[in-house]
């Protein structure tokens, strides 16, 4: 398994993590800006402060471990067509990710559970059909 790991095409995971980090800053700090803010209940958006290097690497950094996970996916379950790839980026993104982002919202401390989920889960989709299909077409 570790030979698995090891023979990663790395340039695309690299490719698709950075899509992945693109596609978030489009998604969180443009298209939903006020949506996500008021989801969490802040008091604006931003505030028209620059984000925390946090805001910025730890989305990055998790990113990356999920498109690791999948490309390991990959090379586990034999994926090599393009279907393929998109049926295992949606299966990941929503039943994974996605489902792992409403139990965290439903915690009691969470402000809007449903609002945050209806903005998060269509990212996290399509941002792992997205990071699905740079992994194979780099393959």
């Amino acid at each position: 398994m570790l030979d698995a790991l090891l023979s990663l095409n790395w340039l695309s995971i690299l490719v698709a993590s950075a899509a992945n980090s693109a596609l978030g800053g489009v998604w969180f700090m443009v298209l939903f800006k006020r949506q996500y803010a008021a989801a969490l209940q802040l008091e604006t958006p931003a505030g028209g402060q620059k984000p925390s290097t946090l805001f910025i690497v730890g989305p990055l950094v998790c990113g990356a471990i999920t498109i690791i996970a999948t490309a390991f996916l990959f090379r586990l379950l034999h994926i090599s067509t393009v279907g393929d790839a998109l049926s295992l980026g949606a299966i990941i993104g929503f039943g994974l990710i996605g489902a792992t982002a409403i139990n965290v919202a439903i915690n009691p401390k969470f402000p809007s559970p449903l609002r945050y989920s209806l903005i998060n889960v269509p990212f996290f989709v399509l941002g792992s059909v997205m990071s699905s299909l740079i992994l194979m077409l780099m393959k």
